[in-house]
């Protein structure tokens, strides 16, 4: 393994989610001055190079996003977060060059109260294994860990045998997990876990987000 100081980070965006319960599109979501999909994407343009969004498929209309930032579909559309994470870290590995213990931030497109500082403290809680994964409420939070590519081969044959759920890889990797104490020193709220499901959870984020960053 390289020297973890020579690691790269990339930020993996996960955009492919139907928003069933939101009853619109999530990543187009005005919040802020642009979108829940490019306040993301500006997030992650802060600590990680590149950002890569993993969207449904060719079909699917995204916003305007910032400059930089890539794109890259579901090799199985409609399989959820396990095969968008799979599908993002074989295209670093394939578009961007990036070695198997190079690494990525996986998240969802509807966390906006995840920040920069999270993510470099999130980094350095991987040491030497394969992905950190926090975990609250005794469950584990695999869309907002980190994931070296070389967990994109195990990723695929959790796939191929019709294992869906990303959370399967703590089991199949080695794993840092990051207990809900720690995670709590870092953000006493854990704010930067919540996701926006609901319209009532994303008015509310508007409202917060309004508050701190004034226009």
């Amino acid at each position: 393994m390289r020297d973890k100081e020579c690691m790269r980070l990339a930020g993996l965006i996960l955009a492919g989610g139907r928003s069933r319960r939101m009853g619109r599109p999530k990543e187009s979501l005005p919040i802020g001055n642009t979108t829940m999909l490019g306040w993301q994407c500006r997030t992650l343009l802060a600590c990680t190079s590149p950002v890569v969004v993993v969207g449904r498929d060719h079909a699917q209309q995204l916003p305007e996003l910032p400059p930089g930032v890539d794109v890259t579909v579901d090799a199985l559309p409609g399989e959820g977060p396990l095969a968008a994470i799979a599908a993002g870290l074989a295209h670093l590995r394939d578009r961007h060059g990036f070695a198997a213990d190079d690494a990525a931030m996986a998240t969802g497109c509807d966390q906006p109260f995840l920040t920069a500082h999270t993510v470099r403290w999130l980094c350095a809680q991987l040491g030497d294994a394969d992905l950190a994964m926090p975990r609250a409420d005794d469950k584990l939070q695999p869309l907002t860990a980190i994931y070296r590519v070389r967990a994109h081969e195990v990723a695929e044959e959790l796939l191929a045998r019709g294992v869906r759920r990303p959370r399967e890889l703590a089991d199949h990797l080695a794993c840092s997990i990051v207990e809900e104490r720690r995670l709590r020193g870092h953000d006493p709220s854990l704010r930067f876990l919540r996701n926006l499901n609901h319209g009532t959870d994303y008015e509310a984020a508007r409202r917060l987000l309004a508050e701190r960053h004034p226009r």
